[in-house]
């Protein structure tokens, strides 16, 4: 496991971020070694926002 100390707005920034990702960049390009897709990223989404709880 690795932690990475955040704060909240740092938190929302990156779901903000990975929320825009999903809908406007060919996930499929951006890492061969690396499996990205929505799905993937939408699990990222909900473990953070529900950090934030």
């Amino acid at each position: 496991m690795v932690l990475i100390d955040l704060n909240q707005e740092e938190v929302k920034r990156l779901i903000a971020i990975m929320q825009f990702s999903i809908a406007a960049c060919p996930l499929g390009s951006i890492s061969q070694e690396v499996e990205i897709d929505a799905d993937k990223i939408e699990n990222l989404i909900a473990k953070m926002e529900k950090g934030l709880e």
